[in-house]
């Protein structure tokens, strides 16, 4: 077995590890949740369970992709890594629908509210939530700090890591959003000048939690387009990093022009173009195939599965 090799199987374990671990966690805060809901008719935790719930297929999707995606097959000869994009397009409408849904749901109790139907309105009960509320905080924080120690690990080499330790720690901050919310509904006088906190807080609460979490979804849907659609990688600092190593590994007789570089789930495709200057010289296949070679190295460590192509123009 090759270096290369090792690596990217220690690569997959770290991140299958890390994978079941979230899943188990996302499950039971998911679960958490939901019961909660039924003893407190709060609106916001519900959509926190939802989106936990939704963490935890995603996962075992992951777990699942992370097994093929670099199996090669005469239909797809450079591996099954568009299966990662599909995933994250499916998983971002998924997130998108729930927040929409629960965003509906606080605008008519709201109005409600407005029109003086207030008996429409189911009242909260709220010890449970602060009480959930405070755990999954610490539960999330604490996924998200396991997320990042395994990832480092692995040189930071894991996306789907990368991206989970951040979708952990903002639904540890949602939480904390969930409790701090609780506590005020807690001290609140239902016959003082803020009498509709006790209606609406949960309403407001659940509008300002949308607010935050709908950016990535969208983030996620049309990242995941682009990538299916074969778009140049969105990260700037990914096709920086990738261009320096092709400034730095083409050496003379070549000179390196221009690149492609696009992402498809974790695989990376780079077409670099590279010219000969007429002093330059012949040019052979071995010449072209060791620059090549140079570059996958470099990438390596970085880019577990990356694809590096030449193509040779005439100088300008």
């Amino acid at each position: 077995m090759n270096h290369d090799t090792f690596q990217n199987r220690s690569h997959d374990r770290v991140e299958r590890t890390a994978l079941r671990v979230g899943a188990a966690a996302n499950l039971v805060m998911a679960v958490a949740a939901w019961l909660t809901y039924y003893r407190s008719n709060s609106e916001a935790i519900l959509l926190d369970g939802n989106y936990s719930f939704i963490m935890f297929l995603g996962m075992l999707v992951a777990l699942a992709i992370a097994r093929i995606r670099s199996r090669r097959t005469e239909t797809f000869p450079l591996g099954l890594y568009f299966s990662e994009s599909l995933y994250g397009f499916i998983k971002g409408l998924m997130m998108i629908g729930i927040i929409t849904m629960a965003v509906v749901t606080s605008v008519v109790r709201i109005v409600f509210y407005i029109v003086g139907t207030t008996e429409n309105i189911p009242m909260l009960n709220p010890d449970p939530i602060l009480y959930y509320a405070l755990a999954m905080a610490l539960i999330c924080m604490g996924l998200s700090l396991f997320y990042r120690a395994q990832n480092r690990r692995i040189n930071n080499r894991s996306i789907i890591l990368s991206t989970d330790a951040r979708a952990s720690f903002v639904d540890g901050v949602l939480s904390l959003g969930i409790a701090a919310g609780v506590f005020l509904l807690r001290n609140t006088d239902p016959a003082g000048s803020a009498g509709f906190v006790p209606f609406l807080a949960d309403s407001i609460i659940t509008l300002i939690l949308a607010t935050m979490l709908i950016g990535k979804p969208i983030s996620i849907v049309r990242e995941a387009v682009i990538e299916l659609a074969g778009g140049v990688a969105q990260n700037r600092d990914d096709r920086t990093a990738i261009e320096a190593v092709l400034r730095h590994e083409t050496a003379e007789p070549l000179v390196y022009r221009e690149s492609y570089i696009s992402k498809t789930g974790s695989r990376y495709l780079v077409i670099a173009t590279v010219s000969v200057p007429e002093s330059g010289g012949s040019v052979t296949v071995e010449i072209i195939e060791a620059a090549r070679r140079r570059v996958i190295d470099a990438l390596g460590a970085r880019f577990p599965h990356v694809i590096v192509e030449f193509i040779l123009r005439p100088a300008a």
